[in-house]
């Protein structure tokens, strides 16, 4: 295919987000931490108090700065005990940190600062954001809270207790925790699931989840969806039935690809082909159901999101803003030249992860972000991730972003992805145009969110498929297609 001067310009600009700067790599480099805090710490030094390691687990580029969290090991008087540290990372030529709390190490109230590492730190302070977390993980103010909302939900049942499992935390965002029930009386569902969000997202589910499950898509056996019990605005606390669970398409695909990087069984590629194709029938069903909520999404709300993305990016790192610009200008070209589809019910969040397989039948969950959109936004996203899947499986078969074995993983993701929107249009109609534009902005937010949260050993392979799928965009927009809606 040749390339106009505009398709090379996008290309080769994105070399310049190939590479994290130093700055930024060296506070997620094994070990660094630790050897920080020793430096710093004198407890340390003497025979009370010893370090077992320290890292930080989550950095994020955030509108005021960057925002680290870091998981600290010690044993205390032979006993093991663990420190949550939160803070900053500051930039190069930052102005200097606080001075640092005289304090004990660990103790509330502490903080430091590692200067080679650019790192103020603080010992955590209670999740404010999540006011509801710590009844929801105590067991008997849980099954309190439980037996209210099955009975407000119509259950005719009695709940002697439960056990939490905390599966997800994201401390100041979300929490989602599923307990084992034990009823003294009836048959309730086993397990439930709680989520607490940070903000209006549990209320945005529930009102999806109830609209869904009062349409037909909730019975007819396409797609599984989890009963809403209950929502409590005041604690922003959900509570929903199960969905069944064996695995999740996530799961699956990250097998076959695996399998298919590493030249092994081709079993579980046919078996991922056939959750595609019912996974693409139970979102057509999703985007047919005519059920009502939240508010419409558009594709130029994603570009400005991209866009801010990009601004708090550039604010460190000037050269990120112009390295997307061409590739933008793409995008929008694109998207003046095929017109959106009309809104449906859409997911918002559409990703194999959100996707439960159980014997055969296909479950969806996760719906806080729920929304009306043109139905290519949940094609572009899910298709996106499945390549970010696929990508990663490869990498860890120990193949190099490189040369021939990467272009064939390359062509059977993109075959995977539209066998999924051809399976998809059996069932509803999209325009393919608008599927690729969601879904060249989805690979683009997710390089440029590698970048915000440090992910060194994404960035290389986000990049790669970006440059796949951009080499494939037509050098100039394509006209709806005729069975586009």
């Amino acid at each position: 295919m040749s390339r106009t001067l505009l398709e090379d310009d996008a290309s080769a600009a994105l070399d310049a987000l190939a590479e994290l700067p130093g700055w930024l790599t060296v506070v997620m480099a094994p070990g660094r931490v630790a050897e920080a805090l020793r430096g710093v710490v004198p407890e340390f030094s003497g025979p009370r108090l010893a370090l077992v390691g320290a890292e930080v687990d989550r950095l994020r580029a955030k509108d005021d700065g960057w925002h680290v969290h870091c998981r600290v090991g010690l044993v205390e008087d032979g006993r093991p005990r663990d420190v949550v540290l939160v803070g900053r990372l500051l930039p190069p030529g930052s102005p200097p940190p606080p001075a640092a709390a005289t304090v004990p190490f660990g103790d509330p109230g502490w903080r430091g600062f590692l200067p080679h590492l650019g790192l103020h730190l603080e010992v955590e302070k209670a999740d404010a954001a999540l006011p509801a977390l710590p009844g929801l993980v105590d067991a008997d103010t849980a099954a309190a809270v439980l037996q209210q909302s099955l009975r407000d939900a119509g259950h005719d049942v009695e709940v002697a207790g439960c056990v939490p499992h905390v599966v997800r935390y994201k401390p100041g965002s979300r929490c989602t925790i599923v307990y084992r029930m034990h009823y003294r009386r009836g048959e309730g569902p086993d397990p439930l699931v709680v989520k607490t969000h940070q903000g209006d997202k549990g209320s945005t589910a529930w009102e999806a989840m109830r609209a869904l499950w009062g349409r037909p898509v909730a019975r007819d056996g396409v797609v599984t969806l989890a009963e809403p019990l209950a929502y409590l605005p005041a604690e922003r606390v959900l509570v929903q039935g199960p969905v069944p669970e064996e695995r999740t398409l996530k799961e699956l695909a990250r097998q076959a690809l695996t399998d298919a990087a590493t030249g092994g069984a081709t079993d579980s590629v046919d078996d991922l082909r056939e959750a595609l194709a019912g996974t693409a029938r139970a979102l057509a069903a999703l985007h047919r159901s005519g059920a009502e909520y939240g508010g419409a999404e558009t594709w130029d709300e994603e570009l400005a999101e991209v866009r801010e993305v990009l601004g708090r990016l550039a604010v460190w790192m000037p050269y990120v803003g112009p390295a997307a610009d061409p590739l933008l200008h793409r995008l929008e070209t694109l998207d003046a030249s095929v017109p959106a589809d009309p809104l449906v019910s859409a997911h918002h969040d559409f990703r194999p992860a959100q996707v439960l397989l159980h014997g055969g039948r296909i479950g969806f969950i996760d719906f806080d972000g729920a929304c009306r959109a043109e139905p290519a936004l949940d094609l572009g996203r899910f298709r996106a991730n499945l390549r970010d899947i696929g990508i990663s499986a490869f990498t860890a078969a120990d193949h190099p972003l490189a040369g021939d074995p990467l272009d064939r993983h390359l062509r059977l993701l993109d075959e995977l992805c539209d066998d999924f929107l051809a399976a998809y249009e059996r069932h509803a109609p999209v325009t393919a145009g608008r599927v690729l534009l969601w879904e060249t902005t989805d690979l683009l937010t997710a390089l440029l969110h590698a970048w915000t949260k440090v992910r060194t050993a994404r960035v290389g392979q986000r990049l790669a498929v970006l440059r796949f799928v951009l080499d494939r965009l037509p050098a100039s927009a394509p006209q709806p297609a005729a069975g586009g809606a």
